[in-house]
């Protein structure tokens, strides 16, 4: 009777386990993959944090009929969609794990993309990935030796992609959506650290076709108002609908930006960015990427490092626009230089005024443009998981009260991504 039930009990258990690995592979629609995989990059033992999954005809609501597990997966970045939700990612042996939450993180579906898609980096949002909201999202895989580009995507949160071709076989530099249909992705090639040839390319039917409306070895010095020229490294592009978009450039010197009107068909020089002598002594220059803020067609910022080699010190500062980027303010920031590994996080702001910055394990909060700075109450939280993953991968806050912040210990492979509902004053691991 013993041996019985120990055979009973292990049926039991085999059965469980297919079942879990039928509801991963029900995940996302296989779409068709136009190249073979890439060789592997990332090692077979790499961990992450633990999160609770919920099998996607749940629709990521917790209740009590909904199917849970828990799986271990190393996140590399995340994006807020709301206050509640939320994108998270990472690639582990080439294969994108993407997540979605509704509920702060509590359970995640997940909406990757099916593991014959393979990746040999992990997307960056605003380069490689991008949604305008839980159901419309696009995800671009890079091209491969002789392949070109593909992009995937999605117009129902994630449970089945579609697979189009770019057309192009170079870097991937940009990707950014006004709507649900309208987008634009800008590759570049032959790069320096102060030139690169870019093309660009925009859709209007949600990314099932896409055509070439920009390329600038065709530049004309004569007649500068056509392409962006190649003159300057792209940092970020925004586009706030169909025919106004932006494209900051990293010159070494101060930003250069460019803007269209016509949907990137053609460019011409945009606002200037005022000389300010707190940039006179960089040895560099850091040039951001515009933002808007959210809710808002008119406010916006863009932050500015300035870097000394010398000692690999970065100051940040920012411009603000009210006009919708006719013209920018600079606005220095009352607080001191960084060192040390998270030197090249800048500050986050939610609006003109009010905005976050981390220094070591403390998080400081500014009301009125970076020109003070608050330290915020001490987070036990907050100091003890830095000090178990000291790198800071990304800080974004949705709201006055709600933000993420992801850390990392790069060579154990591992990450944690935390949540304060309160401003930054506490935190909790996600």
């Amino acid at each position: 009777m013993p041996a019985k039930t120990s055979v009973l009990k292990i049926m039991f258990i085999g059965c469980m386990v297919i079942l879990s690995a039928v509801m991963l592979s029900a995940c996302s629609a296989p779409p068709q993959e136009p190249s073979p995989p890439p060789q592997l990059t990332e090692a077979p033992e790499e961990e992450g944090q633990t999160i609770t999954l919920i099998t996607p005809d749940a629709q990521n609501l917790d209740n009590l009929d909904s199917t849970k597990y828990q799986i271990q997966t190393r996140l590399t970045e995340f994006h807020l969609l709301s206050e509640t939700e939320g994108l998270a990612w990472g690639v582990t042996k080439n294969e994108l794990r993407l997540y979605v939450t509704g509920d702060n993180g509590r359970t995640w579906a997940n909406i990757s993309p099916a593991p014959t898609v393979q990746f040999l980096a992990n997307p960056v949002y605003g380069k490689e990935i991008f949604f305008t909201d839980k159901y419309n999202g696009w995800i671009v895989r890079s091209a491969y030796g002789k392949t070109e580009a593909i992009v995937l995507r999605t117009q129902d949160g994630g449970e089945t992609w579609k697979v189009s071709s770019l057309g192009d076989s170079n870097a991937i530099s940009s990707i950014y959506f006004s709507s649900s249909t309208d987008g634009w992705i800008m590759t570049t090639w032959d790069a320096t650290s102060n030139k690169e040839s870019k093309a660009l390319y925009a859709t209007h039917d949600g990314g099932a076709t896409w055509t070439a409306v920009m390329q600038n070895e065709i530049y004309n010095p004569n007649n500068p108002n056509q392409a962006i020229p190649m003159a300057g490294v792209i940092t970020g592009m925004l586009f706030k609908d169909v025919s106004n978009g932006f494209v900051t450039l990293q010159t070494g010197a101060l930003p250069k930006q460019y803007r269209t009107k016509d949907g990137g068909n053609t460019w011409r020089s945009g606002a200037t960015f005022l000389v300010n002598n707190r940039l006179d002594a960089c040895d560099r220059v850091i040039t951001g990427e515009p933002v808007f803020f959210s809710g808002s067609s008119k406010n916006g910022w863009m932050e500015v490092g300035c870097q000394m080699d010398k000692d690999s010190r970065i100051t940040y500062h920012g411009y603000f626009t009210a006009n919708s980027g006719e013209t920018w303010k600079f606005a220095p920031f009352g607080f001191k230089s960084r060192t040390g590994v998270n030197r090249h996080l800048p500050p986050t702001f939610l609006d003109l005024m009010q905005g976050w910055v981390l220094d070591g394990n403390l998080l400081y909060e500014t009301l009125d443009q970076g020109r003070t700075w608050n330290e915020l109450p001490v987070s036990t939280v907050l100091q003890t998981k830095l000090q178990e993953y000291p790198e800071v991968v990304k800080l974004q806050f949705f709201s006055a009260e709600v933000g993420w912040l992801l850390i990392e210990k790069r060579e154990d492979r591992r990450s944690i991504l935390l949540q304060t509902t309160n401003g930054g004053v506490s935190w909790r691991v996600i």
